[in-house]
């Protein structure tokens, strides 16, 4: 088994920021079958995500799946859950969805929406559920719910708002809940960093960035996607990461990237010499 989650974001939008159009149906069905037969656990995906649930019920897995609900606008947050999850249902072909999360935090405090998952899972429709959310104060409010049993988080090796005393003495109380980790890559752009697709204003700056990089991936004889991943692989703390690919060639390479973890001492050297994010570049949906 791998930790990696096969990220289906891309099987139905035009995604990230270089704003690729979605993966063909063959191609779709290419990494699904590579990451059957490579032993990845599930492939993530969310009513928000164009078609991706339906391609996936299309093409057929035997990969655990984790989706989303789609963020809630109606008034009744019950019945908005409740129809989220009928649709996914149905368009992955499932009688049961193994991991339901909610897309955003802020859901949670709607009145009847935690209510309408437990029903689900009460009654079988879903297996576990959980919360995708975007930053710590948002991780301490949800590992208070004391039934909630998978988080989806931010994580890459520029983020260290995870590491604060509070943040992990949350974590270490909650050990049974499953922390997954995505946007190794931040969108894409740590993979190459660049000036043309760095956000305006992100600090450090993309120069910064690559110069530091480069030197550490000579230093340690590893490339810099191989860095990225293997750093939030290395956490103790996270169970697995999602990682979004476009071809069954990209899956290959992030599973072999991820065969040879990072050393204690290759670590400290990222958190030594990599510098912190700051908030606006962290957060994707502040870029322009």
């Amino acid at each position: 088994m791998t930790p990696l989650v096969v990220g289906a974001a891309q099987f139905g939008l035009t995604y990230g920021r270089h704003q690729r159009p979605p993966v063909s149906r063959a191609e779709a069905c290419a990494i699904l079958s590579l990451a059957e037969r490579l032993g990845c656990g599930a492939v993530d995906t969310a009513r928000a995500y164009g078609t991706s649930e339906e391609l996936i019920g299309d093409i057929g897995t035997s990969l655990d799946i984790v989706t989303k609900i789609r963020p809630i606008r109606e008034s009744d947050a019950a019945a908005a859950v409740t129809a989220s999850l009928d649709e996914s249902l149905a368009a992955l072909r499932t009688p049961q969805l193994g991991t339901v999360l909610f897309h955003r935090a802020s859901d949670l405090s709607l009145p009847g929406a935690v209510d309408a998952v437990r029903a689900a899972v009460a009654n079988g429709r879903v297996h576990r559920w959980g919360v995708s959310l975007s930053t710590p104060p948002e991780l301490l409010e949800v590992l208070a719910v004391p039934d909630v049993q998978q988080i989806q988080l931010p994580f890459n090796l520029l983020d260290r708002r995870w590491f604060s005393p509070e943040v992990q003495a949350g974590l270490a109380a909650r050990p049974e809940v499953s922390i997954v980790a995505r946007s190794a890559f931040l969108q894409g752009i740590l993979r190459d960093p660049s000036a043309a697709t760095w956000p305006r204003g992100g600090q450090p700056d993309a120069m910064t960035v690559r110069g530091v990089l480069t030197a550490l991936s000579t230093e340690l004889g590893r490339s810099i996607p191989a860095l990225c991943l293997g750093f939030v692989q290395a956490q103790p703390w996270i169970s697995d990461l999602v990682v979004g690919v476009r071809t069954a060639a990209q899956l290959q390479e992030a599973i072999d990237q991820l065969a040879t973890p990072l050393s204690a001492a290759e670590q400290d050297l990222i958190r030594d010499r990599v510098p912190a994010g700051s908030s606006p570049l962290l957060d994707p949906s502040t870029w322009t």
